[in-house]
């Protein structure tokens, strides 16, 4: 057990990267310590709701994996130890982005800052919405997984009865969406009590400033969006077709297949990354100073907060009206 989880980087080094990146991306925004509770939370989360689905069909339709292909890989109670990990990460960024969208810019110069209130990343908005992100990543995830055996992921799992959407049943997405909503909700409410806890203690979360932060997850959300667009590019344009059965029919069907999942792929993430581009030039957008550090009363940033103040007492007093 302990050879096949060190392992991890080395046979699935996609997941890695996406984890360190989620660690670094939550200890920027919240600390190490709600860090550690939605990677831990979020894992067995999406264990329990994997080990429904492949034994009751719950919530994600019924799938079966093939254990042959996972010997290299940590199994638990019958689920493969990457595949769960990788809601804890999915579920943060969706949920991180979902507030970049609520939530006003601070912009300075060439650094851009999110300024959010506890009460916009505990709220209602950005549990739904941030649920919703995650499925618009499954929208694209899911059914190049589906052609895992034609690309280092391996054909890992099967659903006995293929779905509509590129022979991905639409429970899926239903259940990808409860998940999502299930991670979300049980960190903001356990980002409520650590805060209530801070706030009687006397201590406040401080984080680090770099500039740019503030564009940490949307990026991040493209990041494993590209990334499956451009596993599905090179299946539709560079996948050796001689390894596809010797008909050239089928070959062909297969390719357009392909290709139209890739257009309706770049279709679903299109306007997701269009209103982001948006969120960052619209001139209504813009966070005060006075907004940014009522907001670091949350959630402190020293290094952003000397910054802010320095700017603050750098600028002239205005000249009285004689």
């Amino acid at each position: 057990m302990l050879e096949q989880l060190l392992s991890l980087p080395l046979h699935r080094p996609y997941v890695a990267v996406f984890l360190v990146a989620f660690l670094v991306l939550g200890w920027l925004e919240q600390g190490w310590l709600r860090t550690l509770l939605w990677l831990v939370t979020g894992y067995l989360v999406a264990l329990v709701a994997e080990w429904g689905s492949i034994n009751h069909g719950v919530p994600f339709g019924y799938y079966i994996y093939h254990y042959e292909a996972l010997e290299k890989d940590l199994v638990v109670a019958g689920v493969p130890f990457f595949d769960s990990l990788s809601f804890a990460f999915l579920s943060y960024v969706s949920f991180s982005t979902a507030q970049y969208f609520l939530s006003a810019l601070w912009v300075k110069g060439r650094d851009v800052q999110r300024v959010t209130p506890r009460r916009v990343r505990n709220s209602a908005s950005a549990l739904l919405l941030g649920a919703a992100l995650m499925v618009v990543i499954d929208i694209v995830v899911d059914p190049v997984a589906h052609l895992g055996k034609h690309w280092f992921l391996g054909e890992i799992y099967h659903y006995p009865s293929p779905g509509y959407h590129f022979n991905v049943p639409l429970a899926n997405y239903a259940g990808w969406f409860v998940v999502g909503w299930v991670c979300i909700f049980i960190n903001q409410r356990l980002d409520a009590l650590l805060s209530r806890r801070e706030v009687v203690a006397g201590r406040r979360v401080a984080l680090r400033h770099l500039p740019l932060k503030g564009l940490f997850a949307p990026l991040f959300w493209a990041g494993i969006v590209g990334f499956n667009l451009g596993v599905t590019y090179w299946l539709a344009y560079s996948y050796d077709l001689s390894l596809l059965p010797e008909n050239a029919v089928l070959r062909g069907e297969w390719v357009a297949e392909v290709r139209t999942q890739l257009v309706c792929g770049c279709f679903v993430a299109a306007p997701v990354l269009a209103l982001a581009a948006a969120q960052l030039v619209k001139p209504a957008n813009r966070a005060r100073d006075e907004d940014l550090l009522s907001a670091l009363d949350d959630m402190d940033c020293p290094g952003l907060r000397r910054q802010v103040e320095g700017i603050a007492v750098a600028r002239p007093a205005p000249v009285p009206k004689l």
